[in-house]
């Protein structure tokens, strides 16, 4: 991280982290759950283009797009299956992102110099999951129930800055905030916002990012 973009850091009062594939690249292994389970139960593997057309929803979102792709059922008949379905799926994804994932360097810097800073976490997966991949990265101190925000059910997280934003400008003009996120129509609506925007590139997806900073997160260094 070079002096420029410190500085850059200093003169802001909050920060909004997205959790996957933003503080660390979890998306894929979060896709890596849905596949083990979705060849178990129906026998099917979601191949890399659809993903990539899932990516940024809710999960109560894109699992009836996934039934509607493959023809299959799982909580079509019984809207019960839903909450079943993303149960398994928390446990399988809980193993493998405990076990693999680690935030990226550059986000890791930026987490290490927030002293002082208000800082908001947003994420759509459980509380319970979060808890246990803040822990195991050493980043439950920075975040706790106060200051992490769930998106939940079908809200889609455009309006996770509605969601969160009274909480954000007690500390802060939308001038003095700054947003890290992975995808693309979420940092437009930051911008809209009034915020600084820093997309991360983080090699699952395909969309070009349109930001004020751009950065290649999987990079020890990064000269922005």
């Amino acid at each position: 991280m070079t002096d420029k973009f410190k500085r850059e850091l200093s003169t802001k009062r909050a920060y909004i982290f997205d959790l996957d594939g933003t503080i660390a690249d979890t998306e894929r292994l979060h896709w890596e759950a849905h596949n083990q389970l979705l060849k178990k139960k129906y026998g099917i593997t979601v191949d890399i283009e659809h993903i990539y057309s899932y990516l940024g929803k809710p999960e109560s979102i894109f699992l009836k797009e996934i039934e509607k792709d493959f023809g299959i059922d799982i909580g079509k008949s019984n809207p019960k299956g839903y909450e079943k379905y993303s149960k398994e799926r928390n446990k399988i994804a809980q193993k493998i992102i405990l076990k693999q994932s680690k935030p990226f360097p550059f986000m890791q810097d930026v987490l290490n110099d927030t002293m002082g800073i208000s800082i908001f976490l947003v994420s759509a997966q459980t509380r319970v999951l979060i808890s246990k991949m803040l822990s195991t990265w050493g980043l439950d101190g920075k975040f706790t129930d106060r200051n992490t925000f769930v998106v939940e059910g079908d809200k889609t997280k455009p309006y996770y800055y509605d969601y969160i934003l009274n909480d954000v400008l007690k500390n802060a003009k939308p001038e003095q905030v700054i947003l890290f996120e992975d995808v693309n129509k979420y940092l437009i609506e930051g911008k809209n916002r009034g915020f600084v925007t820093v997309g991360i590139n983080n090699g699952f997806g395909k969309e070009e990012l349109t930001a004020d900073y751009v950065i290649d997160a999987s990079k020890e260094n990064v000269e922005i």
